[in-house]
């Protein structure tokens, strides 16, 4: 059976992926042995049909998961055996399940994308409009029987901005700490106290070219057991907030102006309002797609955050 999920919102296709994964071990891998992941970005022909055609141990079937097969540079010289295969399938739960997921747009001129975009079980997660996130916070506050109130979904959506992954964990952490209703205040003081000192200065470093200082930063926060996503996306955060203080300079005359305009916290305004003065907007565009294109890499590499943090750093 074959599964072709897509899209920029990762999120959600991890989740959908996930529920797969628990569905197939409860009725199919009681003993947990028959979930194989595949890193389709330097996989190769033997490594799939390796994979493939290995029987389960102990269970009739495997899971597989290839994961942006549409970044393999060398997909091209293999596509149409690739293709050949899944066109032979039958496509039942007889087979073994095979799971394509691409994060992100893949190149709809491909081969591969056209056959498998024909395929029963093909979804595009694109990433939910303003309406839907607001609907999707509340939910997620639900799973945790809280309610969250209007003001604080909307200064938690300004805060983190539409990336269901933060969203997620900042949620968790509210509702630990709200004893009821999630409100304004508890996201002021447990979202907006983790933009801090050290993602600022790490901002002031990049700016000013200091590489090493940069590096210094990133690798104190790693080494304290923070999350390199959650420093990923406190940094692609205040990028976003940059360019668009950039956009309105001509416009902004204070601080509080800025944090009126943005909706953002003063604290914020005010460094956001100094740091845009050691930026020009072209290099803060490049800065951002780095940090996106980063973003990508962390979600295709496991143990190398370190070092994909300072390949980006130094290649600024």
């Amino acid at each position: 059976m074959l599964f072709f999920y897509y899209g920029n919102n990762s999120y959600l296709a991890n989740q959908k992926i996930q529920a797969i994964v628990e569905k197939f071990k409860k009725q199919i891998d009681t003993i947990g042995q028959n979930v194989e992941y595949l890193d389709g970005e330097n996989m190769t022909n033997e490594d799939f049909f390796r994979s493939v055609s290995i029987m389960g141990f102990l269970a009739d079937k495997k899971l597989i998961i290839i994961k942006n097969i549409f970044d393999n540079k060398k997909l091209s010289g293999w596509q149409d055996a690739l293709i050949d295969y899944i066109k032979k399938q039958k496509n039942t739960p007889d087979e073994n399940y095979i799971i394509f997921f691409q994060s992100g747009q893949p190149d709809a001129r491909t081969k591969l994308y056209k056959t498998l975009s024909k395929i029963k079980f093909c979804e595009d997660f694109k990433e939910l409009n303003n309406r839907q996130l607001i609907i999707w916070v509340k939910n997620q506050a639900k799973k945790f029987d809280k309610e969250i109130s209007d003001k604080a979904t909307d200064l938690l959506i300004n805060y983190v901005g539409n990336d269901p992954w933060q969203l997620s964990n900042e949620i968790a952490k509210l509702a630990n700490y709200s004893q009821g209703q999630i409100n304004d205040q508890a996201v002021s003081e447990i979202v907006q106290a983790k933009t801090d000192e050290s993602i600022f200065s790490l901002i002031d470093a990049l700016g000013q070219k200091d590489k090493a200082q940069a590096l210094k930063l990133i690798e104190e926060k790693i080494n304290k057991g923070v999350n390199h996503q959650y420093i990923l996306t406190m940094i692609v955060r205040q990028f976003r907030i940059l360019i668009k203080t950039k956009s309105l300079e001509d416009k902004i005359i204070s601080p509080g102006h800025l944090s009126s305009t943005l909706k953002i916290h003063p604290l914020v305004a005010n460094k956001t309002l100094a740091q845009s003065k050691l930026y020009d907007m072209a290099q803060l565009k490049l800065i951002y797609q780095k940090l996106l294109y980063l973003d990508e890499k962390f979600k295709s590499s496991q143990n190398q955050e370190k070092i994909l943090f300072a390949k980006m750093i130094n290649e600024l």
